[in-house]
């Protein structure tokens, strides 16, 4: 009876433990969404973006992506890798930026784990999405996406 009582009494321990170890929390404070550091949602992002200029340049061919924003914190890069069409993951969250380039800044994880933080801002009616970064080689990139109604694939 007492071999029972301890088996059952370390099999309870081992539930309640397991339980703890394998809870899981986001290491980056921005993928929990709104509601740390006064962080949202843009609701005027939602939708989907196609990329027509990199740094003043046009952009054609293989070279275009997209982008759709759910609203909700999740979207999806739309992008080619030797001439294949694919789809990545992505999280985001909002907030208001004091850097002097825009009034708000977008926090970017794609699913390969590549974070960003990017200016952003918009022209013409809000069809326009201009995004804008530092690289780590210190060249800044401006990104000009437009509105499009659907994801191309």
């Amino acid at each position: 009876m007492k071999k029972a009582i301890r088996l059952l009494t370390l099999l309870t321990f081992g539930i309640i433990l397991s339980s703890a170890l394998t809870s899981c929390e986001s290491d980056d404070y921005w993928y929990d969404g709104p509601g740390y550091y006064d962080t949202f949602y843009d609701p005027a992002l939602t939708g989907y973006w196609e990329l027509v200029q990199i740094d003043s340049q046009g952009v054609t061919g293989y070279v275009k992506n997209y982008l759709s924003f759910s609203g909700r914190g999740y979207g999806e890069y739309y992008y080619w890798d030797e001439k294949r069409p694919y789809v990545m993951p992505t999280d985001y969250v909002c907030q208001y930026s004091n850097s002097g380039v825009s009034d708000y800044q977008m926090n970017l994880a794609y699913g390969d784990g590549r974070p960003m933080t990017i200016n952003y801002w918009f022209t013409n009616g809000n069809r326009t999405l201009w995004m804008q970064w530092r690289e780590y080689d210190g060249h800044v990139s401006t990104y000009v996406y437009d509105r499009i109604y659907r994801a191309p694939w």
